[in-house]
This record gives structure tokens, C-alpha cells and sequence, in this order.
């Protein structure tokens, strides 16, 4: 499931250079996004700061179409006043920005979903030729109605007996090396401790 997701072209700014960028290319952004973050600051320790970005969204959301169909989509508006992106760098750096927030379909775990991104040739020249990079990224999230199962899983009932006399059971003897006597551990591997049996 798709909680958040944006498909946009994105242009890093400041609180006041957001304008300029709306008078160069002629076009009303979606939003300023505003992001707080934090860097080091002079002398140690850390200092908050804020990141602007001019943003126009494409107008289809997650629930309308996939991917493609959104980057379509935004390539029609950007169409409207891309002659004018170069007179933006090089101080600003416009790109076109994929981000999906996504939980699993099921409270119980990731059950064979996967997620994926097509760009036909076409619309990849056409934001090549624009300039413009294309970047992806999904990032994934707990279902809120998931709990963390109490039962443990075969594997890990069968382990449970080395877990308890530990990985490395270690005896110990007096060294054979006369005039030292100390005590030198013997380790002993998990290929060296009785397991269960698997033989048919």
C-alpha cells in the first residue's frame, strides 16, 4: 500500500529565491517545500537549518496511475516552458524527483510485493533532452496494525538448545608448556556441537 508518493520536478532554492524561479520559467510551482535539517556547526555539536524547494507535482496521483503514466504526465507541463529551464542554471539545479512511501498490503509481512519503475525510450529522451535526471526511490515502512510475531519459527526453536550452551563453548586446560601454567580456552565451533538430525 501506498502511503505517500510524489512525482515532481524539483528545484533546490531558498526562502527567497523561490520567486525567481517562478518569474524565469513563467509557471506557478505546486508547493514550497520546506525541510528541516540538522549539520555540524563551527566549534562542535550540531545546528538546524532549512531547505527550500520549488516544486510542480504532476497532476496524477498514485491512485490515477503508475509511475509512467505520472512522469507522462509531468512531462506534458513541463513541456509548456521547458525553452526556459536553461536560463535557470547554473545556479539552480532542476531535476525530476520519484518518492513512495510504501507499507506492506499485509500486517503479517512483505508478501511477494515488489515495486519497480518503467521509462520507455521516448520519455526518456524527452527529459533527456531537457536535462533533466530522473531519480527513484521507494522507501518501505511497518504496517501500523503489525506486531512482532510471539512464536518463534522452527528454525529458531531447533537453535534455541545452542543458543542456551552458547556459540563458543569453551573448556579450559592447564598449558602443557612447562613453567608458564596458565590456562589456555579451548573453543569449541558450532560444527563440533551435537544438533538435531536430518537424516531421513
Amino acid at each position: 500500500m501506498i502511503r505517500y508518493s510524489h512525482v515532481s520536478l524539483l528545484i533546490p532554492c531558498t526562502a527567497d529565491s523561490a520567486a525567481t524561479i517562478t518569474a524565469s520559467l513563467g509557471a506557478q510551482p505546486t508547493r514550497i517545500r520546506e525541510s528541516k535539517s540538522y549539520g555540524p556547526r563551527e566549534g562542535g555539536g550540531w545546528q538546524e537549518s532549512m531547505d527550500y524547494a520549488w516544486m510542480l507535482d504532476s497532476p496524477k496521483n498514485h491512485t490515477e496511475a503508475d509511475p509512467t503514466a505520472r512522469l507522462y504526465a509531468l512531462a506534458e507541463l513541463i513541456e509548456r516552458f521547458a525553452p526556459r529551464l536553461p536560463s535557470l542554471r547554473p545556479r539552480f539545479t532542476p531535476w525530476v524527483d520519484v518518492v513512495y512511501h510504501i507499507v506492506p498490503q499485509s500486517p503479517h509481512g512483505v508478501t511477494g510485493e515488489f515495486d519497480w519503475l518503467r521509462m520507455p525510450a521516448e520519455l526518456m529522451r524527452r527529459y533527456g533532452g531537457w536535462d533533466l535526471d530522473v531519480s527513484y526511490e521507494s522507501f518501505w515502512f511497518d504496517h501500523p496494525e503489525w506486531i512482532r510475531p510471539k512464536q518463534t519459527g522452527v528454525l529458531s526453536r531447533l537453535l534455541a538448545p545452542l543458543r542456551k550452551t552458547g556459540a563458543n563453548k569453551v573448556a579450559s586446560h592447564r598449558s602443557p608448556t612447562p613453567g608458564l601454567g596458565s590456562i589456555a580456552p579451548v573453543y569449541r565451533t558450532l560444527d563440533s556441537l551435537p544438533g538435531p538430525d536430518f537424516r531421513v
